[in-house]
């Protein structure tokens, strides 16, 4: 199917940038598909149009069918005279008005085409087939506050979210007169907000990461903040890239309180593990289990770990961004049961060499005495721009069964040493 031409007055505005060939381009080859796979269905009265013409010849809904049929057939001048008739018995018809739209692009008669699909998707905002129509027509115009709103329609109506209209939309936002109603109907928090960031992050090619921010940022000052997981797959984007100073700095904007909370966030275990690298990541299997609980001392929550000592071990960590120097590294550990020693400790290695700058195991202690264990480490100048703070484990041979409770960690500055001393 060619693609209907556009609304009269608007040829002075077709000389579009490079973004838009492409983002009609895969529009119209989604729409043909749509057209094809649902113009059969639920637009037809069963399978057989013809039949239900020669039964119920009064009907504009089996006229329309009919018509809709011979769209598919590419009989676009039949498509138009059976629509215009199903129209005279029914002028509210809006499948016939879309076949009337469809049938006048195709013809070179763009006028009667576009009056007829305006008028179609005033009627139905629920057909697909209608709406994908309007948001090329307004892509092409340049009205991009229309085009969100037939894009919007589409999506919503979609089970899953079209990946070809989020790449229309990732294309489209390159223009700067996009933004203000894409951020408009982001705050509306549509079910399509998700799917969106995560295709400018983790489909679009290069990663859209610029405008991702962009729209993040904006939203953070809303009435409907990104929530943890919009958030997430922006910050593992570029953490994936290797821009941890970028990562960081805009964790900082987008999680304030928590990016405050000092080198360490969460190190008293008070908040829910979270998808983003400066959260405290967490997986479970068999024969490990790491959770947030009612501390044993009976305040506040700590860290519970239960492990066989025999499986795999599983990840347990969260990113950090030290500068060069020298920091200490402490926490308290309670082991309820079991033999701790040697099986579990925490360390903090390069996220990009996996140079290990410091380990210590758990203290062995009596069940409900908590001890305290600390380690002192140096980051060097100019050699690891990223480190991850991880529970490490050291699967044995024999099953240990351990209950270990973490609390209160926290990663301090130390003075440096005077001039001339060499750091440890």
């Amino acid at each position: 199917m060619s693609a209907p031409t556009v609304t009269p007055g608007t040829s002075a505005r077709l000389r579009l940038p490079n973004w838009a060939g492409f983002a009609l381009t895969i529009a119209m080859v989604w729409l043909t598909g749509q057209f094809v796979t649902q113009g059969l269905s639920d637009h037809f009265l069963g399978d057989d149009p013809e039949m239900s013409v020669l039964l119920r010849g009064d009907s504009s809904d089996a006229v329309g069918a009919l018509a809709r049929k011979r769209l598919v057939t590419r009989d676009n001048d039949g498509a138009a005279r059976l629509a215009g008739r199903a129209l005279r018995l029914d002028p509210l018809n809006a499948s016939a008005l879309t076949t009337v739209g469809f049938a006048e692009g195709q013809l070179g008669r763009p006028g009667p085409a576009n009056a007829a699909m305006s008028v179609a998707g005033e009627l139905g905002w629920r057909d697909v087939l209608t709406q994908v129509w309007l948001f090329r027509r307004d892509l092409l115009a340049h009205d991009y506050a229309g085009a969100l709103d037939h894009g919007d329609a589409v999506m919503r109506r979609e089970e899953v979210t079209p990946q070809i209209v989020l790449a229309v939309l990732a294309a489209a936002a390159r223009d700067p007169a996009a933004i203000a109603p894409l951020e408009r109907h982001l705050a509306a928090n549509p079910a399509w907000r998700l799917p969106f960031f995560s295709f400018l992050c983790l489909n679009a090619r290069p990663p859209a990461t610029d405008l991702a921010r962009t729209l993040l940022f904006h939203l953070a000052l809303g009435p409907t903040p990104p929530t943890v997981d919009e958030q997430a797959v922006f910050l593992r984007r570029l953490v994936g890239d290797r821009q941890f100073d970028a990562a960081a700095a805009a964790w900082r904007v987008l999680r304030p309180k928590a990016a405050a909370a000092g080198l360490v966030y969460d190190g008293d275990f008070e908040t829910p593990a979270g998808p983003s690298p400066f959260d405290w990541y967490m997986t479970q299997a068999a024969g490990w289990e790491a959770a947030l609980a009612d501390s044993p001392e009976g305040r506040g929550h700590a860290l519970r770990v239960d492990y066989d000592g025999v499986s795999p071990p599983q990840t347990l960590r969260q990113m950090l961004i030290l500068p060069p120097g020298r920091y200490r590294l402490s926490g308290r550990a309670d082991v309820e049961s079991g033999t701790a020693p040697g099986s579990l400790g925490w360390s903090i290695d390069c996220a990009t060499t996996s140079d290990v700058f410091a380990r210590i195991d758990t203290p062995a202690t009596a069940s409900g005495a908590w001890a305290p264990f600390s380690v002192e480490l140096n980051i060097p100048p100019a050699r690891c721009p990223a480190e991850w703070l991880e529970l490490t484990t050291d699967a044995g041979d024999v099953r240990k069964d351990l209950v270990i409770w973490y609390d209160d960690l926290a990663v301090t500055p130390l003075p440096q040493p005077a001039s001339g001393v060499q750091n440890p």
